[in-house]
C-alpha cells in the first residue's frame, strides 16, 4: 500500500465535505432570496407560484409545498425517463430538498419585515433577492454535488426531446406560473403570488447569475479540471 494512501482518500472526503457545506450554504442563500422576492409581495418566484397559491389556500408553510413539489418532480423524472434511464442519482435529488424548505420558512419568518416598506424600497429588496437568488444557484453549481429537482425534471425533458436546457427551462416555469395563477383564480378567486416581481425574476436571475459567474471565474474551479481530479480520485 502507499505510503500516501491515507492522506489522499482524507484529502478526497475532506474535499467532498467541503463541496456538501458548499452546496448547502448555496441553497440557504437560495432560499433567503426567494423570501425576500416573495415577502415584497411584489410577485414570487416562477418555482415558487405553485407553492405561494397554496399557500393562500391551505394552511401549510410555502417551504412544505415547495419541498412537496420538488418530490413530484422526482416522479415526474421517473415517468420521463423511463425505467432504463431513471438512476440513483435522480433518487438521491430528494435529499436536499428537505433542507431547502426548512430554510425558506426560515427566511420567510425573518423577512416578513420587507412587507411593510414603501414600493421603492420593496423594489430595492426585489433586486437584492434576486441577487442572493442567482448567487446561490451559482455555489451549487460551483459545487458540483446534486441538482434540485426542479432542475433536474428540465435536465431530463431536454435529454429526451433533444431540445435546449434554455428553453425547456422556460417553457417549465412558464407551466408553473401558469398553475400558479389557475390555483389561486380557483381557490381564492384571484391570482395570487404573480406580479411584476415574478417577471424580473424570470428575466433577470439568468443574466445575474453569469454575470457573477464571469466576475467570480478566476476563484471557480473550472470544470475540466474538477472532471481530472475526480477520474484520478
Amino acid at each position: 500500500m502507499p505510503d500516501n494512501f491515507v492522506p489522499f482518500a482524507m484529502n478526497t472526503r475532506l474535499s467532498f465535505a467541503i463541496r456538501c457545506c458548499t452546496f448547502l450554504l448555496g441553497l440557504c442563500t437560495m432560499a433567503c432570496g426567494i423570501a425576500t422576492i416573495t415577502n415584497t409581495d411584489l410577485g414570487t418566484t416562477p418555482i415558487t407560484s405553485i407553492p405561494y397559491a397554496l399557500n393562500a389556500i391551505f394552511p401549510l408553510t410555502i417551504g412544505t409545498y415547495t419541498g412537496l413539489l420538488n418530490a413530484s418532480f422526482i416522479l415526474i423524472e421517473r415517468l420521463v425517463l423511463g425505467k432504463k434511464r431513471f438512476k440513483l442519482t435522480n433518487v438521491l435529488q430528494i435529499l436536499p430538498v428537505f433542507f431547502f424548505a426548512a430554510c425558506i420558512d426560515f427566511w420567510m419568518h425573518h423577512t416578513t419585515f420587507v412587507l411593510e416598506l414603501a414600493y421603492i424600497e420593496r423594489l430595492g429588496f426585489l433586486g437584492a433577492g434576486i441577487v442572493l437568488m442567482a448567487a446561490g444557484i451559482l455555489v451549487q453549481v460551483a459545487s458540483n454535488i446534486i441538482v434540485l429537482p426542479g432542475e433536474g425534471l428540465v435536465l431530463a425533458i431536454s435529454y429526451v426531446t433533444r431540445k435546449n436546457f434554455g428553453s425547456i427551462k422556460v417553457i417549465c416555469d412558464s407551466t408553473m406560473v401558469a398553475i400558479g395563477i389557475t390555483l389561486g383564480l380557483i381557490g381564492v378567486g384571484a391570482v395570487v403570488g404573480v406580479r411584476e416581481g415574478t417577471i424580473c425574476s424570470a428575466v433577470l436571475t439568468g443574466f445575474v447569475v453569469r454575470f457573477l459567474s464571469f466576475c467570480a471565474r478566476p476563484i471557480l474551479p473550472k470544470r475540466k479540471e474538477t472532471a481530472r481530479r475526480r477520474r484520478k480520485s
